[in-house]
């Protein structure tokens, strides 16, 4: 392999930077960690990692969770579930205007209807009972009726 350049124990010098780079990145994780495991105490119990370890899931999760990203997908799949629901009621009203059945609009509709009646009905009667009231108080037909009783 005599066409291979000698580059004294390093490698090629397209390599390198990236070489350097991990290098680096792995002895500040190295230096990292061992801080961290000398910071640990020996008196630590379990409930203590535990709260650490949520508070730390829990401050991750709310900053995924209020990224721009995770917002839009959130918007989109909303969008997505809106559209389908319209578009399946839409068929379902299709299908019942075809098959000649009522649907819920059409039968809030005759409530809204007979609702009116009922209060057409109910002011006429006011009426005449009103009317009614009066022909006995000029006739004195109520004062007969209550001195019989």
């Amino acid at each position: 392999m005599s066409d291979q350049q000698d580059f004294n124990g390093r490698f090629d010098p397209v390599v390198q930077p990236f070489v350097d780079l991990w290098s680096e990145y792995l002895m500040q994780a190295n230096h990292a960690t061992r801080d961290f495991l000398d910071g640990i105490d020996d008196g630590t119990d379990a409930k203590t990692w535990q709260r650490r370890w949520f508070d730390a899931v829990s401050k991750s999760m709310d900053a995924y969770m209020r990224s721009p990203a995770f917002l839009h997908t959130v918007k989109q799949n909303t969008d997505a579930a809106i559209r389908f629901k319209r578009h399946a009621d839409d068929v379902a009203t299709e299908f019942a205007r075809n098959a000649n059945i009522p649907t819920a609009g059409d039968i809030s509709g005759l409530f809204e209807r007979l609702h009116s009646v009922e209060e057409v009905i109910l002011s006429r009667l006011g009426r005449i009972e009103e009317r009614l009231q009066s022909i006995e108080e000029r006739t004195g037909v109520t004062e007969r009726a209550v001195q019989r009783t």
